[in-house]
């Protein structure tokens, strides 16, 4: 396999020019080839089209001669005469009638002796003979002894001419022969006197296909019900099953009588083999065209990247060479390739100073990085003060006060994460309910319940205290007795809700979204909430936030909608994009 990266650039544009060149001749060569396909197809078609509607014509021309003669003698007053008042039918007369008929046969038969004419009479009475039968016995050839044939005649309209094609089996010998029939009713002004029948052997029709063909080629009739399908021109029986328009193609001529049509099949690898002289000559231009081509895009190609060539070894150096190299220049000449030099030596220049800055920016880092784990101590070095002053008070107010100051400190520092579990979260919010209870001196209940299975679930640290101040100061803030704030945790369907809730007086709407909006921004209120909506969006995503419930003298209610599935770590890295 080639592997198109791994080539040279002069290679690579070689190949590019030479495909761009290429594909415009192929696209040329291809439309002339099938202009000259196509001319050629129309030439054999038009040739063959020729003789086969010839051919057409003389099996039109035969079946209209017998269709004439079947008129005449559907049109003999004497037959009608005698068909209709049924006269003469002693002994003397019949043969006097049959006499009359074989002459007037005869003369209907003069030119075609291998056509045979037979009248069907209505009557029941009448025998058997030659020319003159019961019209029991039409059709007899067929599978239910003529019975719908015999209905289809008599059915239709006095100049209509039903057609049959059957294949019989000769007396005395083991051959089929095939006959096509022609059927017409013989009326009165009273009603059908007998059928007129003519039947003329199918052999008859390859006669008129007896001309050149183009070899492989074959003409096969088939009829219009599709029953039958018959070779009558070059090829065989094999041959005539097997052709079809994938591999050949196809002249049809419908015969005038409507019995079939006609179609010639001539085979499509006829005009591969008349065209082979002029393809191998195309063949043999295009491949030296293609080696001409060649042979001037790769010197084209040559001498379009020599002086890229020159400017990559000139380039093709370290990383720390070329930023160190204070005296780099690549060439002095006005070309395109001198231009793209001097660019590539700004670049250099400006990367260099990027790379003062960036290590720069390093040292500083490494200092306040440092600076961070020593200041860590300072958290640890409050709580435990806390710790020493709550065992040496003895007013048991503020070491409550100070116990729940130590406990809210130590989940709030959490070894510097961001991350806590709800649990945590909710028992820094209990301590914290405990203190603002101290600081403001409001008495008031809270509850916290959390549903089974979601306390150690990951939260983003302090995502609740800015909504639980917000239900101290401007919920219960102001009640002497009676405020109440809840806080419950529950999962529905992939979301958790904390709802916080109060039941002080209540927010007007247009004050809901002033503060979901960010438009009031006071300490204690918009800022907040803005803040915490900030932070779920940053954290979980934009789907979702902060909802606020609330009637005015009702209480209010704000629910935090968080993801049950939290990825801590992928939150992290978000946040830090953010």
């Amino acid at each position: 396999m080639f592997r198109f990266g791994k080539w040279k650039y002069r290679h690579k544009i070689a190949a590019i020019i030479f495909i761009f060149s290429l594909i415009p001749m192929l696209v040329l060569g291809s439309v002339l080839f099938f202009n000259v396909w196509q001319g050629k197809v129309a030439d054999i078609l038009e040739k063959n089209e020729a003789q086969l509607a010839g051919g057409v014509a003389g099996v039109d021309n035969m079946l209209a001669s017998n269709v004439d003669k079947m008129l005449f003698i559907n049109n003999n007053f004497y037959i009608n005469n005698y068909l209709e008042t049924k006269t003469d039918q002693n002994l003397v007369g019949i043969m006097s009638f049959n006499d009359y008929l074989q002459s007037v046969i005869g003369a209907v038969k003069a030119d075609l002796s291998n056509v045979d004419v037979v009248i069907y009479s209505m009557d029941e009475a009448t025998l058997n003979g030659d020319y003159l039968r019961n019209i029991a016995t039409l059709g007899a050839f067929e599978a239910d002894g003529g019975r719908r044939l015999r209905e289809e005649i008599l059915a239709s309209n006095d100049g209509s001419i039903t057609w049959r094609l059957a294949t019989l089996s000769e007396d005395g010998t083991d051959a089929d022969s095939t006959y096509l029939y022609a059927f017409k009713k013989l009326s009165s002004f009273r009603g059908p006197l007998g059928v007129t029948e003519i039947r003329m052997p199918f052999s008859s029709f390859p006669t008129f296909f007896q001309f050149e063909m183009p070899k492989g080629s074959m003409v096969v009739f088939e009829t219009s019900d599709g029953a039958f399908r018959f070779p009558i021109g070059g090829g065989d029986d094999d041959g005539a099953a097997s052709a079809s328009p994938e591999n050949h193609y196809e002249i049809r001529q419908a015969l005038k009588s409507g019995i079939g049509t006609v179609t010639m099949y001539v085979p499509r690898a006829l005009v591969f083999q008349e065209l082979r002289g002029y393809l191998l000559a195309v063949a043999a231009m295009f491949v030296g065209v293609t080696i001409m081509l060649f042979v001037t895009v790769e010197t084209v190609a040559f001498f379009l990247t020599k002086k890229f060539e020159v400017l990559f070894r000139r380039m093709n150096t370290t990383v720390e060479n070329l930023i160190n190299n204070e005296n780099l220049q690549i060439s002095t000449t006005d070309d395109e390739f001198s231009r793209m030099g001097n660019v590539f030596f700004e670049l250099i220049v400006r990367i260099r100073d990027y790379y003062k800055r960036i290590t720069e920016f390093e040292s500083e880092r490494t200092v306040l990085e440092t600076q961070l784990l020593q200041e860590r101590i300072n958290p640890h070095f409050l709580y435990n003060t806390l710790s020493t002053m709550r065992w040496i008070s003895g007013d048991e107010r503020i070491r409550t006060v100070i116990h729940s100051m130590v406990r809210y400190y130590r989940i709030a520092l959490n070894k510097g994460s961001s991350i806590v579990t709800i649990e945590q979260e909710l028992d820094m919010m209990r301590e914290y309910l405990s203190l603002q209870k101290f600081a403001y001196g409001i008495e008031f209940d809270f509850e916290i319940f959390v549903e089974e299975g979601l306390g150690d679930k990951p939260l983003v640290k302090h995502l609740l205290q800015p909504v639980v101040e917000n239900a101290v100061l401007h919920g219960i803030n102001g009640r002497e007795t009676g405020g109440a704030i809840g806080i419950r945790v529950t999962r529905h369907a992939d979301d958790i809700r904390i709802a916080i809730s109060d039941n002080g007086a209540g927010i007007d709407p247009e004050r809901i979204r002033q503060m979901l909006s960010g438009e009031s921004v006071s300490l204690y209120s918009g800022y907040g909430m803005v803040n915490t909506r900030k932070r779920i969006e940053v954290y979980y995503g934009p789907s979702y936030g902060i909802e606020i419930a609330s009637e005015p003298g009702q209480g209010t209610t704000v629910t935090l909608r968080v993801p049950a599935g939290f990825d801590a770590a992928a939150a992290a890295v978000r946040a830090q994009r953010s």
